[in-house]
Parts: structure tokens; C-alpha cells; sequence
């Protein structure tokens, strides 16, 4: 976001974020606030919010002379900024301990995890909501059974009607293939086969989610995630039952059920990975 060539307009405010759209390029770029983990394209700054502060859909944004200037109500200096990198861990050649931390990751969900999208709650009483917990579940469960089975055709059917399904900012379809891509994306990983696949489908399918959620969709296809779902997949792969419950508290955060519906994917496809039944 340095580059003198930067220029864009503003896409959309939240209170702890500022959307930035980039001509250049066509991405989602984000301004967030200390309270916000370091993630794919976003610039995190000290302010603590940005509702009410003056800036308006539309305004222009460029940098210029180390400076991003957003509208005319903001103006964020670039010299000092760090360079921050998604990084996500190798699959182990020993399991064991992933393993055992899929097992109390799972059960710490099913407590801790909030109801509402991918994970089913028993106080649901509208329709509505039964029917699309319904089908987030059948496409999420048809998803993974595909890939197990190694139908590539199949799953990438899967994953498309999973895309933009639910409500929210992004949507609770959204989050769990974001969580699910992660996985994908580990390196000597059994699912790393399916990588160009959901790559290529993420890339085509931007227009069935909101700009938002699909540009998450995008980096996460391509190993990029934030960095709390970066932590939580090392500390799986690497850590103790301790270290995996506090990063997974982070991850569970996250939104009001994307966290969930994010840890639901990194389980599952983990879950996926140790089981190793099938041949791309």
C-alpha cells in the first residue's frame, strides 16, 4: 500500500475498519484499528475507531510521499510501517500430536463455539434459520465427503453453493471455506492436491459473495489468512493443548459466528487430513 501508485476510493466504514477499493489492482484493502489482528491487505494503525470521523463512501484514497491520504479527514503515515506476512506451518510427519489437539479443538467448539451458522443450536426456533442451518450443513458435509472420496468435481459443486450462503458480512459459507482453505493450504499436506482447484474457484466465483467476504475467499485459497488462524494452525500442528484452546479462543472472537464457523473448517479439515482415505 506504500507504492506512490496507490489509488483507490472507500469502499465501505465499520467502526473498527475502513474498506479501501484499489483501482490498480481490484483488491480489498483494509485500515483497521489496534483491537483488529494483522490479516491479508490490511494496515493496522493506533486509532481507536473510525464511525463518525468524517470519511465517506467514495472518498479518494492515494498514497504519496510515504502519506495514504483517505478523503480528507485522514492522513496515515507509511514510513514506519511493518511489513507483516501470512505463514501457515507444514503438515507434520508425525500426527500424533495433531491428533490429540483435533480432539480437544473439536470438543472446546462444540462448548465454546457459537450457534447460529455452521455449528446448529437447538434454540433455533425460525424456519428460516433451521432451513439455512440445514443446508450449511448438507453442502459443508457433501464438501468434505467429496474430497474424501477424492471427486474433485463434486467438491468444487460443493464449495460454490457454500459461497455467500448465510447471513452476516461474511456469510457463515464463507467463514468455513476460508478455515477449509487453510488447511488446504498446507505445505506436504494430504489436501494440498486440491489447492490450484479452489484457487482457480475462488478467483472465478467473487460475484457470488459481497466484495468483502469474497476477497477473504480469495487470499485464504491462496494461503493467505490472519494471523490468528495462522497461530491456531501451528500451534495444532506444533503446540500444547494449552496453546491450541487460548489461539482457538482468539479465532472463536472473531465476528459474532464467523469465528465458529472459521474454527469448523480448520477442524474439519484437519480432521480430513489425519484420515487420509482417498487419491487426487
Amino acid at each position: 500500500m506504500s507504492s506512490l501508485k496507490w489509488d483507490g476510493y472507500v469502499h465501505s466504514i465499520f467502526d473498527r475498519t475502513v474498506n479501501l477499493q484499489c483501482r490498480t489492482n481490484d483488491e480489498l484493502y483494509t485500515i483497521a484499528n489496534r483491537q483488529v489482528d494483522n490479516a491479508p491487505n490490511t494496515l493496522i494503525t493506533d486509532r481507536g475507531g473510525f464511525a463518525n470521523q468524517g470519511l465517506a463512501v467514495g472518498d479518494r484514497v492515494y498514497a504519496e510521499h510515504d502519506r495514504l491520504y483517505v478523503g480528507k479527514a485522514l492522513v496515515l503515515t507509511l514510513r514506519d510501517v511493518r511489513v507483516w506476512r501470512s505463514k501457515l506451518p507444514s503438515y507434520p510427519d508425525d500426527e500424533g500430536i495433531l491428533r490429540s489437539n483435533a480432539a480437544a479443538a473439536a470438543s472446546f467448539i462444540e462448548i465454546h463455539g457459537k450457534g447460529g451458522g455452521m455449528k446448529r443450536t437447538s434454540e433455533r426456533a425460525n424456519a428460516m434459520d433451521q432451513e439455512m442451518g440445514r443446508l450449511l450443513t448438507e453442502r459443508s458435509n457433501g464438501l468434505l465427503r467429496a474430497l474424501s472420496k477424492g471427486e474433485a468435481s463434486l467438491a468444487s459443486h460443493y464449495a460454490i453453493q457454500l459461497m455467500g450462503l448465510g447471513p452476516g458480512l461474511t456469510p457463515s459459507g464463507d467463514d468455513f471455506l476460508v478455515g477449509l482453505f487453510a488447511v488446504i493450504n498446507l505445505a506436504d499436506g494430504p489436501l494440498q492436491p486440491f489447492r490450484p482447484m479452489f484457487e482457480q474457484l475462488a478467483a472465478a466465483s467473487a460475484d457470488r459473495s459481497n466484495p468483502i467476504s469474497g476477497m477473504a475467499l480469495k487470499k485464504a485459497a491462496a494461503g493467505q489468512v490472519r494471523e490468528s488462524i495462522g497461530d491456531f494452525m501451528h500451534h495444532m500442528i506444533h503446540g500444547s493443548k494449552t496453546e491450541v484452546i487460548r489461539s482457538l479462543s482468539r479465532v472463536l472472537d472473531i465476528g459474532s459466528t464467523s469465528g465458529t464457523d472459521i474454527a469448523l473448517g480448520l477442524v474439519k479439515g484437519l480432521k480430513l487430513s489425519l484420515d487420509k482415505k482417498w487419491e487426487v
